[in-house]
Formats: structure tokens, C-alpha cells, sequence
């Protein structure tokens, strides 16, 4: 992981998780509708969601 560039256009920046993201991750991780089609069940609280940004992407 150590090598995953950062790309970024006058509009965008993708690049990787840092601690510094558990608020909004926790905020799309919860969202139902923004979870519908993929494989995990939306997260309850900020410490499932922090516990998933670790195993995860850290």
C-alpha cells in the first residue's frame, strides 16, 4: 500500500485513507443508500466504522 500514488484533476484528488477520514467515512459507511449494492452491511457506529477503516484501507 505503501505505493499508491495520489491522483488528482482540477476537480478530484482520489488517494488513500488516512486516520484524519474516519468522520466522513463513518458518514458514507452508515448510509444505506450509498451502500445498496455492495457486499457489506452499512456500519452502526464510529467505532465499527473505525474498526473497518483499519482492517480495511490502514
Amino acid at each position: 500500500m505503501s505505493n499508491t500514488p495520489t491522483l488528482q484533476t482540477s476537480r478530484l484528488i482520489l488517494r488513500r485513507f488516512t486516520e484524519a477520514d474516519l468522520e466522513p467515512f463513518f458518514r458514507i459507511y452508515r448510509d444505506e443508500q450509498a451502500n445498496i449494492f455492495l457486499p457489506w452491511f452499512p456500519v452502526r457506529d464510529i467505532v465499527e466504522a473505525k474498526a473497518l477503516l483499519h482492517k480495511q484501507y490502514l
